[in-house]
């Protein structure tokens, strides 16, 4: 356990297990305080405590979603290099399809929220919205596309990481072009998205040796400089109301020092069994908890105000448990759903509907693959 690595199977690494499961995390909880949800759920943003919870989960913008891509760039290096047929599947397909069908489920339980009185209209947004990766599941939908651009630029990863460069520094620019031409909201989202996260997962994959070299050993030192970095940009960013160009700046630098923080510092934690266990088991469900967390999320406002409680429960108590309480709630409704399809199905609601289970052999060399990649 002193390498990081859990005492589960040999291919995994611990402190990437942890940092997969801490980035679903902060994204659910980020869901829960700054969302819609928060909102209703916490009574507005007013109040001390609702501010530490809006600004608190703004400012680990630079962190939540990069440290998620990088990871998953790290993860994908071996099958970047596999052959197509044998990847088409699990990377593009058994992505994509959950990312429409979840759209759509989404889409059924938002509307009473959102538009009640038309939810023709509104389920028509949620289509064209999808089309345009302007959907809440967004973030399954630019998988697929960073695992293709990454495949396309494997052979050059300095050029590829220029270039993901690149389009990351000119992402709020574009944002703002798109904007200013009264381009659909949706489509300036996706594209933002696009343009801002390609660079993470591109990161990952290029610099795999070196992020799993650094993750090899906890450096608490390093770690801490960093961290103190990263608190200190991140803090200026959220709060400075600086021109573009800086902010883009500050939060390349933000990221930066937060990813490499993470490496230094998640190998300590991966020392507990316990938190490499609750790693591996919550990093290894986090599309499930992406799909399942926005929907129990739109249920949860729909009951909570339909029952009047918020009118009977509320100041510094609701403020300070809400949100836990709702995102582990949130994560324990997704664990719930994936064991209820593997055990039961219908597996299609979280894979493409075909295929079949992988034979022995299969399952062989897959797990070989696995061990020789990392």
């Amino acid at each position: 356990m002193t390498s990081g690595v859990s005492s589960g199977p040999k291919e995994r690494v611990a402190w990437l297990d942890i940092a997969r499961a801490m980035s679903i995390v902060l994204v659910v909880i980020y869901h829960v305080a700054v969302g819609g949800a928060g909102h209703v759920l916490l009574g507005g943003r007013e109040t001390f405590i609702g501010k530490l919870w809006l600004h608190g989960n703004l400012a680990l913008v630079p962190l939540r979603m990069p440290l998620f891509f990088m990871v998953s760039g790290v993860l994908a290096a071996g099958a970047i290099r596999r052959p197509w047929k044998v990847v088409v599947r699990p990377r593009i397909y058994d992505l994509l399809w959950p990312y429409v069908l979840w759209s759509m489920i989404w889409a059924a339980t938002a509307w009473p929220r959102y538009a009640p009185d038309a939810p023709g209209e509104f389920f028509v947004g949620e289509i064209t919205g999808l089309l345009m990766i302007g959907s809440p599941y967004w973030f399954i939908a630019v998988l697929p596309i960073f695992f293709l651009i990454t495949r396309l630029g494997s052979s050059r990863p300095k050029l590829l990481v220029a270039l993901t460069l690149i389009a990351y520094g000119a992402a709020p620019f574009i944002q703002r072009a798109m904007r200013a031409s009264e381009a659909p909201s949706d489509l300036v989202y996706g594209v933002f998205q696009l343009t801002d996260n390609a660079l993470w997962f591109a990161l990952g994959f290029a610099a795999r040796e070196w992020i799993l070299r650094i993750g090899s050993r906890p450096r608490p030192v390093l770690g801490s400089i960093l961290l103190l970095a990263f608190c200190l940009l991140a803090f200026i960013v959220e709060r400075g109301e600086l021109p573009a160009s800086p902010t883009r700046f500050l939060e390349l630098g933000a990221s930066m020092s937060g990813l490499v923080s993470c490496a230094a510092l998640l190998p300590l934690a991966a020392r507990s069994v316990a938190l490499a266990r609750a790693g591996t088991y919550l990093g290894s469900r986090t599309l499930v908890i992406y799909l399942v967390h926005p929907v129990f999320i739109n249920l949860a406002v729909l009951a909570w105000r339909d029952s009047g409680a918020e009118e009977s429960f509320g100041g510094m108590t609701r403020d300070l448990l809400m949100v836990p309480v709702v995102t582990a709630m949130a994560i324990g409704a997704a664990v719930a759903v994936q064991a209820t399809v593997h055990r039961i199905g219908p597996r299609w609601l979280l894979k493409a509907p075909g295929g079949s289970a992988p034979s022995g052999h299969e399952m062989h060399n897959t797990m070989q693959a696995r061990r020789s990649s990392s």
